[in-house]
């Protein structure tokens, strides 16, 4: 006899991403049902980004799924030695033992497990219908999250396939690599290796991924040489287990993900980083975010899947747009990769780990968060994401790498350090509210930050003569000079009465960083970052119809900010943690971004690692110019009267200097 089951919502696939959103409907109050039948496929061990465990603790799954911490990733681009990537939060489980604590996880908020083989979902008067088993489901939501399927986009299907070995000295790290093209055919796909530490020591899990036609044995063969060739902790890497394979579908598309009135998530929607076949914080993202959506529209599933449409959107600005770029243009990209493999500039460093790591970075923004009462957040808060919108417009056709630098973060977006803030603070000084106009122009001040950044920091060596195309050199410019031509666009449209100042100072970066890079010139290192804050908190002032006092004195703040800033990413530095520019000590100092070699003549990187007393006077001098230069913008703002525009920019200062706290 067939038993009915009358739901609210009907999701197929029980793997990671169904789990998920069984679980956050069910904690919805929704009756969830979660049908489907297991894979069938061996173990194996499977990456949690920082990304995908932010997603499992909301869901208080942590615990449950039981997994290992790893410390560092290694990242290995073409043939040059690889390099750790910084402040990368990562852990490792296995699939068999995820896969069964998220449905735990699911049954007990109350979602209905449906265990077997689903028939084709049909809608009939606006609800769902399909049977599993002896069961027949009725809902009027339907989520399908049964992985990526066997046909596709010829540019964005592929090949996943993974192993476990023995024999492996891999402990601490997760190795990355993605070797150089063997060809200048643009036809050639770039094959992405992994490594990552098993359970017991001396094993490890080694996979590979690659876009088109793949044998499996030739793929995991690859993997290992490539892996062996560079690290002998792989040269005695032996098979430890069956091989798991599966297809990659990195075709994704927001306007896309729901389909025929069917929501789709993770690795059915395309959700998979073409560079890295990695798919798993995609799926906790989509799942979650599609639960969320149908129980922000219960009863209107037409509604629920606009909602995740324009939510997966915003979540994966630029992101995905950056992957499927990457996957019609592959050849370049993948070259681009590989040549900027050591460049330690901090454009280049950040749009490596926004394509290759399933992170929200931001090119402008830091981790730290400014102190901000609610009524200043209320206040700021839409101006940022109205000046993200601008931004991110302008440049997602064209460089879609980029537009994910343009974006604010994916949490509390408006409390970030971003040029936008003293720009607003300024404009707030006159007593003028900005207006949308307004945003436009902060756009234009970010996009130009943007692109003098890109040519921040030390040059990568000269290519080898002859007919090869410098990629590193060729991506900066072209990256770099397109940021400041729309950044121009920008303000000849929205503030043509300020575009000779904004000419004027676009010079002014150019000059000041031509002096610097001169070894006998004598351009201060912080005359650059003191003129990216300078003209914003200027301009914003002048346009808010701010007195000429207070004009003076936010130039004043903006010019000592810079400085700030410039000595909080020196101590940062040289303790050896992730500075906001993504640029280590070494890097800082070889590109002339650094201004203890001013005070410190003779000072390297290669001295301050190895010399404790000269790393601690390094410090030392760091922190105590960090705090002069905070105390003579608190100094600067003593001018600046209007109460929530002084507020703001004191607590910019502030969090500019906290890595200086004493």
């Amino acid at each position: 006899m067939t038993a009915h089951l009358a739901a609210d919502v009907l999701i197929v696939g029980a793997g990671p991403a169904g789990a998920i959103t069984a679980a956050e409907l069910a904690r919805h109050g929704l009756r969830a049902v979660l049908a489907g039948e297991d894979d069938g496929k061996a173990d194996h061990d499977l990456v949690l980004s920082g990304a995908a465990l932010h997603g499992l603790a909301s869901l208080g799954a942590l615990e449950e799924v039981d997994a290992r911490v790893i410390d560092n990733v290694e990242l290995r681009l073409g043939q040059g030695g690889g390099h750790v990537l910084p402040e990368t939060v990562n852990a490792v489980c296995g699939r068999r033992h995820l896969v069964d604590g998220l449905r735990r996880i699911a049954a007990a908020a109350g979602a209905t497990r449906l265990p077997g083989l689903v028939t084709d979902p049909v809608r009939r008067d606006g609800v769902w219908h399909a049977s599993t088993g002896g069961t027949t489901v009725s809902a009027r939501h339907l989520v399908v999250a049964t992985g990526a399927p066997s046909a596709g986009t010829p540019h964005a299907t592929g090949l996943l396939c993974a192993r476990p070995y023995s024999g492996v000295g891999l402990i601490t790290s997760i190795v990355l690599a993605l070797p150089a093209p063997r060809t200048i055919d643009p036809a050639e796909r770039p094959t992405c290796v992994w490594a990552v530490p098993g359970a017991q020591p001396g094993t490890c899990t080694i996979g590979a991924s690659r876009l088109g036609p793949a044998d499996p044995d030739e793929l995991l063969e690859t993997a290992l040489t490539v892996l062996a060739e560079e690290d002998p902790r792989f040269a005695g890497a032996l098979p430890a287990g069956p091989a798991v394979t599966g297809v990659l579908n990195s075709g994704f598309a927001p306007e896309h993900s729901v389909h025929d009135g069917r929501l789709l998530v993770g690795d059915a929607a395309g959700l998979v980083n073409p560079f890295t076949g990695e798919g798993l914080s995609y799926a906790v993202q989509s799942a979650l975010l599609a639960a969320r959506a149908i129980a922000d529209h219960p009863d209107d599933p037409g509604a629920a899947g606009r909602t995740y449409t324009r939510r997966l959107s915003a979540t994966f600005v630029g992101y995905f747009e950056t992957a499927t770029h990457a996957a019609r243009r592959y050849h370049l990209a993948w070259r681009v990769l590989v040549a900027t493999a050591g460049d330690e500039r901090p454009v280049s460093a950040k749009v490596r780990r926004a394509v290759l790591m399933p992170e929200g970075f931001s090119g402008l923004t830091a981790a730290d968060l400014m102190p901000l009462p609610a009524p200043d957040v209320a206040l700021l808060g839409p101006f940022l994401l109205a000046c993200d919108e601008v931004a991110v417009s302008t440049v997602r056709k064209e460089w879609p790498f980029i537009a994910r630098l343009l974006i604010a973060g994916e949490q509390a977006p408006h409390q970030r350090l971003r040029p936008a803030v003293p720009f607003f603070a300024a404009l707030l000084a006159g007593g003028r509210p900005p207006d949308a106009t307004s945003a436009t122009l902060a756009a234009a001040i970010e996009l130009a930050t943007l692109g003098a950044l890109a040519f921040l920091g030390p040059m990568p060596p000269r290519a080898a003569p002859g007919r090869r195309v410098d990629w590193a050199v060729a991506s900066t410019v072209l990256a770099g000079d397109f940021l400041l031509a729309q950044a121009s666009r920008l303000v000849a449209a929205s503030a043509p009465e300020v575009s000779w100042s904004f000419a004027d100072w676009l010079g002014e970066l150019a000059a000041l960083r031509s002096a610097r890079i001169d070894p006998a010139g004598r351009s201060r290192a912080g005359e650059v970052f003191a003129a990216l804050l300078e003209f914003p908190s200027r301009i914003g002032a002048q346009l808010g119809g701010a007195s000429p006092e207070t004009i003076r004195a936010l130039r004043d703040f903006g010019n000592h900010s810079g400085h700030a800033f410039l000595h909080a990413e020196e101590v940062l530095a040289v303790r050896g943690e992730r500075t906001r520019l993504d640029v280590a000590l070494p890097g800082m100092l070889s590109g002339r971004l650094s201004a203890i070699p001013d005070a410190l003549p003779g000072i390297t990187g290669d001295l301050l690692a190895g010399d404790p007393d000269a790393r601690s006077k390094a410090l030392d001098l760091a922190v105590t110019a960090c705090h002069d230069a905070h105390r003579a913008a608190l100094t600067a703002l003593e001018d600046v009267t209007h109460p929530v525009s002084a507020r703001m920019l004191r607590s910019f200062v502030a969090t500019v200097c906290a890595p200086c706290a004493w």
